[in-house]
């Protein structure tokens, strides 16, 4: 546990984080659409979790932005698609981190550096104050990905197996 990370998520509780208008139930809806739509013409499935910042017994623990993201991961069973084909783009707004977890299915597909590449794109995206804008080309980026490596028949059954839901964490 640092000190900057203890003071990160601590500021995040304490001071208004400007992130957090982006979020309101407007965008959270539109966000949740833009999954659902990212989600069309392949057998994957996305999931996108957003947290301000993170209870201090999380940082007091040692966990990281990515352990978090895995622990999202299996909370809301990405893991569990019939082709582990799922995929979870995590935000932890406190400390400015992003990570993707991917199934193993897509994971031996997709080279690493083409997730570093997203979320390079949506930390320039967040820092130019485009949030929605920028999660919505990130889902996108990941539909493409899905896309290309799971795609789908053009009639056929597409199952939407995980919410659509966008999942924010004040």
């Amino acid at each position: 546990m640092t000190n900057k990370r203890v003071w990160q998520n601590l500021r995040a509780q304490l001071s208004p984080n400007p992130y957090r208008q982006h979020f309101n139930d407007t965008n959270r809806q539109r966000l949740s659409q833009e999954i659902a739509k990212a989600e069309q013409g392949h057998r994957g499935e996305i999931r996108l979790v957003v947290e301000s910042q993170l209870p201090f017994s999380v940082v007091r623990s040692g966990t990281t932005a990515r352990q978090r993201a895995i622990h999202w991961f299996s909370e809301l069973h990405v893991w569990d698609t019939e082709e582990n084909s799922g995929i979870l783009l995590y935000i932890l707004l406190a400390e400015r981190k992003i990570e993707i977890v991917a199934d193993r299915g897509i994971h031996k597909l997709v080279d690493q550096g083409e997730w570093n590449s997203i979320c390079a794109q949506l930390q320039n995206e967040l820092a130019a104050a485009h949030v929605v804008e920028g999660l919505s080309e990130a889902l996108s980026a990941c539909a493409r990905l899905l896309r290309q490596h799971f795609p789908i028949a053009e009639h056929a059954d597409n199952p939407d197996e995980l919410s659509n839901e966008l999942i924010f964490m004040p």
